[in-house]
């Protein structure tokens, strides 16, 4: 019979001999259920104490923290808001081309916010395809965008700080496009697809916000590609 090994590791303070003081440390077994060991303890890391330490089970899903009482209970708090259910988000991803006055034909224009105008210095765009992903973050997922053009990402929910960085309350209800790829589909001669790459980037959304976003000029100069991304919804089932 095989023996299993299980994965041990130890993260211990910077002053070990900081405990020569008799501080009062209690330790506390905690069970991951959706978290990763690894996100937890990376967030848990900056919180304890020069006496505190963390004991790593990778194979249990579990973390032992040795610290004092008080840093203990920050800890719980952290680790109920990071283990918790899978949340679900729903992006929806519109690919646009813009070009020279009427470039594509009246039928194809399509109507834009003027700023969307100014923003990328021309005054027309078209449709070149548009999908709604709807996944559960964690898990990666990918669309068409009409029949050329393929987007994928993988969605995340970020950390959120107390405070922005201007001082104000984070909003929160946000998830973390990390990345968002955008490809171009060319058939090759023999029949298969090849992807062209035409973005990589990182977005920080939060609930019912569009970002616009510049995917480099198409073959023509004059041209350019424009991708549009709205999380209309984001929140647990």
């Amino acid at each position: 019979m095989l023996r299993k090994t299980l994965l041990l590791v130890a993260v211990i303070g910077i002053a070990a001999a900081v405990t020569a003081a008799n501080v009062e440390t209690v330790s506390r077994v905690f069970r991951l259920e959706y978290a990763s060991v690894s996100e937890a303890s990376a967030a848990i890391q900056p919180m304890l104490s020069e006496v505190g330490s963390l004991t790593l089970q990778p194979g249990l899903s579990r973390i032992v923290v040795q610290d004092q009482p008080e840093i203990i209970d920050r800890v719980t708090e952290l680790i109920e808001k990071l283990d918790h259910v899978p949340e679900t988000y729903r992006v929806q991803v519109d690919l646009l081309e813009g070009g020279a006055e009427d470039p594509f034909g009246s039928a194809l224009e399509v109507e834009v916010d003027n700023r969307l105008r100014r923003m990328f210095k021309v005054a027309a765009f078209r449709r070149l395809g548009t999908s709604v992903i709807e996944g559960q973050v964690g898990n990666r997922a990918q669309a068409d965008l009409g029949t050329t053009y393929r987007i994928s990402l993988l969605a995340n929910l970020p950390l959120p700080p107390k405070t922005s960085a201007w001082g104000a309350p984070d909003p929160g209800n946000r998830i973390y496009l990390r990345p968002l790829v955008l490809e171009r589909m060319s058939t090759l001669p023999n029949g298969t697809l090849k992807a062209h790459e035409l973005l990589r980037t990182n977005v920080l959304l939060s609930q019912n916000q569009t970002v616009y976003i510049g995917a480099g000029n198409s073959e023509d100069s004059e041209r350019v590609l424009v991708l549009i991304v709205s999380a209309k919804e984001t929140g647990g089932r």
